[in-house]
């Protein structure tokens, strides 16, 4: 594919959380051309709103620019809102991407460079969409062995403490690849595996560099100075690894930190992506798929309102601490 002018090609970081999108920001944000601003989310809910490619009407610039600066990742971009809705309605019957670039546009001029990107692990969902709208546009999937990422969530908190609920993210990001290379979308979508990041990351990044047409340069690899600047201090306490390079003991955490019974359940839900991502998988044998419909029934059905009883009638060591006083 014949590379276009910079504007016209922006490139989209995409896959589920917790697989190392960050990571890869820093990386390709440290190239002397590219830019990567903290995730945006807003294209999402405007592409689903809004028409992707005609000029706009007053009320639909009105409703676009509600939905950027209501962001919940608007302050991340350090714009005022203000002088963004100002530029926005001063564009003369702009389209939907007239009124995103001035985002990025303006990320690209503070940081001295010339080509944009976008890491949103989420975008995944509307690749097609992003196509249409950049029809030069390029996407990298980072996909992580998915019993990592679902440890990984479990760590953080975000979706409760049961290890199933933590996959959603993962399998939707698996499966979506699956759909999108069955699409014409298929040849600007480029997949990368964190542990080939993470082993050999020079050779990883300038097949990267090789598929954005740029050249790559040394500084990518020399990152870590950058972490403070470019990711928003809340998020610093789960990307705290960042400031160092990659190491192997990151990868394959399941089989140290996962019990036999967790990686049951891990497997349970997520082999069968697993296997098709070529993962190795400890109950891939014959022998265990009878069980693995009764392993995923008990989670979705039996643990949660067991959870919910003993949340309700209390411990019994919650009990005799009450009667207590």
């Amino acid at each position: 594919m014949p590379l276009r002018k910079d504007e016209d090609q922006p490139f989209f970081i995409v896959g589920s959380g917790r697989s190392g999108t960050t990571l890869l920001r820093m990386i390709l944000a440290s190239h002397s051309r590219l830019a990567i601003p903290p995730e945006t989310y807003f294209l999402d809910p405007l592409l689903k709103r809004l028409p992707a490619t005609r000029a706009l009407t007053n009320d639909e610039i009105t409703r676009a620019i509600a939905i950027v600066t209501g962001s919940i990742r608007w302050p991340d971009m350090g714009i005022d809102t203000d002088a963004y809705a100002a530029e926005a309605s001063a564009l003369p019957q702009p389209t939907l991407r007239d009124l995103v670039e001035i985002v990025y546009r303006t990320h690209l001029g503070r940081e001295g460079k010339q080509r944009w990107g976008d890491k949103t692990p989420a975008y995944i969902r509307i690749v097609p969409q992003l196509a249409e709208l950049y029809p030069g546009a390029r996407f990298i999937h980072l996909l992580r062995d998915g019993r990592d990422v679902a440890k990984s969530f479990q760590s953080v908190g975000w979706y409760g403490p049961l290890l199933n609920r933590n996959m959603g993210e993962w399998l939707e990001a698996t499966k979506l690849d699956a759909r999108w290379r069955r699409m014409p979308v298929a040849d600007r979508l480029f997949l990368v595996r964190y542990e080939d990041l993470v082993r050999d990351t020079e050779r990883t990044v300038r097949g990267i560099c090789d598929f954005l047409g740029e050249e790559f340069e040394p500084q990518m690899l020399a990152w870590e100075d950058k972490v403070d600047r470019l990711v928003p201090s809340r998020e610093m306490a789960i990307h705290a690894k960042l400031r160092r390079k990659p190491d192997p003991a990151d990868i394959e955490r399941w089989r140290r930190e996962m019990s036999t019974s967790e990686l049951l359940v891990a497997e349970a839900f997520m082999g069968t992506e697993l296997g098709r991502a070529g993962y190795e998988r400890r109950f891939g044998g014959v022998m265990w798929r009878p069980l693995m419909p009764v392993v995923r029934y008990f989670c979705r059905l039996v643990l949660p309102l067991a959870s919910a009883v003993w949340n309700r009638i209390g411990s019994p060591a919650r009990k005799a601490a009450s009667a207590r006083g």
